[in-house]
Formats: C-alpha cells, structure tokens, sequence
C-alpha cells in the first residue's frame, strides 16, 4: 500500500461510484477496482459495500478513510514545508574568505545576503587560505574561496580568476624605479617580508623556488597582509603580493610593484564547498550571491 491508493480509495469513498472516480482520478476504471481488490486484500477485510446507488465504505473502510484523510493532508503539509524552505532560505551559513580578499568581498557579501534572506544567519570568517581548505573539509566552513591548483582532494571547486604575483617594495625604491619587470630569482635574493605557512602567497613562492632550485630570504613572517605592506612602505624589506592586494589600504600610495618575470608566478582563486556533502539550504542561497557578486568584480578570468 502506498500514498497512491490512498488517494484512489478516498476517491471511490467521496464519489461513491468506482466509475465516477476513475474518471474524476483520469485512472482507468479496471485498474482502480484492481486497486481497490488488493487493498482489501492487505487489509484482510471489506472496505467497501457494492449497493444498487453505487459503493458505500464498512466501519472498517471508514476508519480507514478518515485516516487516510489524515495522512495525506499530512504528507501534503510536508511538501509545502520543504518547498518553502527551499523558496525561503533561513538559518546559518558559513562562508570563509581568505583576508586579502576580504575588504573587496566581506561587507558587499553580508549586505546582499542581508537584503535578499534576511533570515539567513550569515558568518564571515577571514583568515589564511590554507586554513580555509582545512575547514571546509572539516565542516566548520560551508563554503570558501581558496587558493591553489584547481584539483583539490576532497573539494568541489571552480574557477573565479588568476592573478599574477608581483614584487612590491616602497614607492621611491631605486632597485625598482623605472623598470618594468623583475626576473624571479634577483627578486628571491630580497629580503622579503611574507607571511607564514600555509599562506597561499608564501606556498606559491616557496613552490617556484623550488622549481628553480633557488632559496627564499625572509626577513620577517607577518601572519597580517596590511601590517606587511606597512613595513614595506617604511623601507623593511620587499614583500611578493598581487597587484590587486598592493594596489588597495591606507598605504597602497606608498608602495610601487613590478611583475615577476622568468617564471611568472600565477596564483588561482578558486570557490570550493566539500564533495559528497550537500550545502544546507541557507548556504547555497549565500553561494549563488557570492557567485553573482565575483561575477561582477572579474572578467575574462581575471580581476576589472
């Protein structure tokens, strides 16, 4: 027995002609009282009286019809509940987003979510982007923006833009001052400021150099990007960021960057969530706004 020949049977009871129900149920007329023949079978007893005015249900098929009544409105009441959960997103939502793109990304994300589900209960979390795989993976993020190669175990991601790393150092630097690139290895012999492991940045250049068999000078670990580009600015020592990174803050007027050439060093932003765990409802609203709000921000694979 399913929901199915409960419909049909409260049909034949409303009615109170099989005829007239299979046609008000588009359900052929033989089918029906074969419906009808195995549920008093399954029951083991009469649910309905044949008379010359048409079918009128026992004790038994009253009962059952008041309770099938019952169950369908229920299960009908089921229905609208889960369609509107997906027409109303409410609840948490955890997204993570690495700190160099936070100040472009985190108030336009949290307003617009705000806008659109005010019922969603949005958390922001900014930190490295090594740390961001780690949560995703472990439950603790919905979903987050990474960096890193696009095939990542356990992740399901996809593409936001690529972005070439450059060498930064202050604005009135003469090592710098009129040239328009610098090769990967006189900058690897810089004193670089850099934050610590597993920063994306320090990863990536860590990983070309040694493709190049060369070795990286750090100066200083700073786990704070601003506070990176603040000591670069005081003449500290050089730092290896996106143009996009050094181009925004309070000191982005004082410092002057150049590409790193021979090899280029590319980096690749990717939105990930966790394979084989659907995102809750709240989260995949906050995903498609996330999604539209990278949309406009990128163009042909990189950033406007």
């Amino acid at each position: 027995m399913d929901v199915r020949q409960l419909r049909y049977f409260l049909g034949i009871v409303e009615h109170g002609s099989i005829s007239r129900a299979a046609e008000a149920l588009r359900v052929a007329q033989p089918a029906l009282s074969l419906h009808l023949k195995r549920m008093e079978e399954d029951f083991g007893c009469q649910l309905v009286l044949r008379t010359a005015r048409g079918v009128v249900p026992t004790e038994s098929g009253r009962r059952l019809a008041q309770r099938a009544a019952a169950l369908i409105d229920s299960m009908d009441g089921l229905r609208d509940e889960v369609r509107a959960v997906e027409a109303v997103p409410a609840g948490p939502a955890t997204v993570g987003i690495p700190t160099s793109l936070g100040p472009v990304l985190t108030v336009p994300l949290a307003l617009a979510v705000r806008r659109a589900h005010p019922q969603i209960r949005l958390r922001v979390v900014e930190g490295l982007s090594g740390h961001m795989r780690e949560w995703v993976l472990s439950g603790q993020l919905d979903l987050a923006l990474v960096f890193g190669a696009e095939e990542m175990g356990g992740l399901e991601t996809e593409l936001v833009a690529r972005e070439s790393l450059h060498l930064v150092g202050p604005a009135d630097d003469p090592l710098l001052r009129g040239r328009k690139s610098i090769p990967f290895a006189e900058a690897l012999a810089l004193p670089l400021i850099l934050p610590g492991r597993p920063h994306g940045v320090r990863e990536e250049v860590e990983h070309a150099a040694l493709l190049a068999r060369a070795r990286v000078t750090v100066a200083m670990e700073i786990d704070a990007l601003e506070q990176i580009k603040a000591l670069v600015a005081e003449g500290c020592g050089y730092s290896v960021l996106s143009e996009r990174v050094a181009r925004y803050g309070a000191v982005a007027d004082r410092l002057t960057g150049l590409p790193i050439v021979d090899p280029q060093i590319d980096r690749t932003i990717l939105l990930a969530h966790a394979a084989g765990r659907p995102m809750p409802v709240a989260a995949r609203a906050a995903h498609a706004i996330l999604r539209d709000i990278l949309a406009g921000l990128t163009r042909d694979g990189g950033w406007r």
